[in-house]
């Protein structure tokens, strides 16, 4: 699937896929309920074709200065990370609460997860320029401006066990697991996109260790810090749903994995 995916586009092709292994539609259905939306932030080089429009209108970017409502007080050294346009992303597609307009603005230090920042600025806001410090490690990096892509989640780990209506399906029949599991990597193969492992808004998040999701806490946005510094690790920015909701941005967890 090299299009633009949608869950509902990804919902047929695993029933599709389901009829296909002979699963019961129940097994399969459970699985597809498990699929959360996100959106994909991308460079322009990297969205699928049908995106690439001459009139193509960033959502956000990566590195250069920070515009931030004057009197806000974060360490120079700690670098801007990225900013989100509120206002340019698509409008109904995520499953969580996030701003309709102004911006988004994270400064996030990888060594040192408790300098690190989320602000919204509303739009209409006064702002001014926060020039890069000295010891800032991206001062040097040019802005990279990232485009919106929509698309869908499953959550890391997805295994029979996850599922009550597959592990009764299953019943310890080797086989039957065997049928599943064919299911999973098929929804698995469906998701992978070239723009998939670039900035995450939403759905589930890509750790690569544990799932955040099974401390109670839900994705905000992951940055893969390749985009920015080329380092080998990725940034989330995770909180409760209420945090998120409310946006209680200073109370939100910043968890980087190398």
């Amino acid at each position: 699937m090299t299009a633009i995916i949608t869950q509902e586009a990804v919902r047929e092709a695993a029933l599709d896929a389901g009829r296909a292994l002979g699963l019961p539609g129940p097994v399969t259905e459970a699985y597809v309920r498990l699929l959360r939306p996100c959106l994909h932030l991308c460079p322009y080089e990297v969205l699928p074709e049908e995106l690439r429009r001459e009139d193509a209108r960033p959502a956000g970017r990566v590195a250069g200065s920070a515009w931030l409502p004057e009197g806000v007080d974060v360490p120079s050294y700690v670098p801007h990370v990225l900013t989100v346009d509120c206002a340019a992303l698509p409008t109904g597609v995520l499953d969580i609460a996030f701003p309709a307009d102004g911006h988004l603005v994270v400064l996030a230090d990888i060594t040192d997860q408790d300098d690190s920042y989320v602000f919204h600025v509303p739009a209409g806001t006064e702002t001014v320029e926060r020039h890069p410090g000295e010891e800032d490690t991206l001062a040097s990096v040019d802005p990279v401006p990232l485009y919106a892509v929509p698309g869908v989640t499953a959550l890391r780990g997805l295994s029979l066990s996850r599922v009550p209506e597959a592990v009764a399906y299953a019943g310890g029949d080797a086989e039957r697991a065997q049928l599943v599991a064919g299911l999973i990597r098929r929804i698995e193969s469906l998701l992978s996109v070239r723009w998939g492992h670039e900035v995450q808004l939403g759905g589930w998040s890509p750790a690569w260790h544990d799932p955040l999701e099974d401390d109670g806490d839900v994705l905000l946005l992951s940055i893969p810090e390749s985009l920015v510094s080329g380092d080998d690790c990725i940034t989330h920015v995770t909180g409760t749903p209420e945090e998120i909701a409310e946006c209680r941005y200073d109370e939100l967890a910043f968890l980087v994995e190398t």
